[in-house]
């Protein structure tokens, strides 16, 4: 009996790695990572593809301990370092509504993306934001994540993810809403 009581009290949480599998750059197999971990006494363990999706839940409400725990895990398991962002299921949840309150739809010229923040980020910004050559606008902020719009520049698309970081000077990762969705059915 205890042992149920304690799953029904664990968080969902989702983990995102920054920068992994990209470009043939730390390189970690998703059946490898779900393992680690499942070792690491993290339960309902699910991966979504290859950059490093993790929906996992534990009865940490600590999210600096959790984002140490699995650093230190993944450098232990794969032999290298890499940023670790975490987010409930129900803050991406809230950040997933936002964009449908606001009916934003990706099309031929554009797409969103949504940027979490490793750290908060203090700052309320000016929105809209563009970036320098204004392939990146800035649509919404709060103190740990970004909704943005990515535009067609000279035949590619503005990527949000660097322009936030130099901006913030904190590490973050993008998504794209459809990606969330899918993670948050799993």
């Amino acid at each position: 009996m205890w042992i149920l009581n304690l799953k029904i009290n664990m968080e969902r949480y989702v983990a995102f790695l920054r920068g992994i599998n990209v470009s043939g750059q730390k390189i970690i197999k998703m059946e490898a990572l779900r393992k680690a971990f499942v070792d690491a006494d993290f339960a309902e363990v699910k991966t979504y593809i290859q950059s490093g999706n993790v929906i996992f839940k534990s009865d940490e409400v600590d999210t600096e301990r959790l984002i140490q725990k699995i650093e230190d895990m993944i450098e232990n398991q794969f032999g290298f370092r890499t940023d670790v962002i975490i987010r409930k299921h129900i803050d991406i949840e809230s950040v997933l509504n936002s964009l449908q309150i606001c009916r934003l739809d990706s099309g031929a010229d554009k797409k969103y993306y949504i940027t979490f923040l490793k750290e908060k980020y203090n700052e309320h910004l000016m929105v809209p934001l563009f970036s320098k050559n204004k392939d990146v606008e800035v649509i919404y902020q709060n103190k740990k994540d970004f909704v943005s719009i990515s535009n067609l520049f000279k035949g590619c698309y503005g990527f949000p993810n660097a322009f936030i970081e130099k901006l913030t000077c904190i590490p973050a990762t993008t998504r794209n809403p459809d990606t969330l969705k899918k993670i948050l059915e799993l």
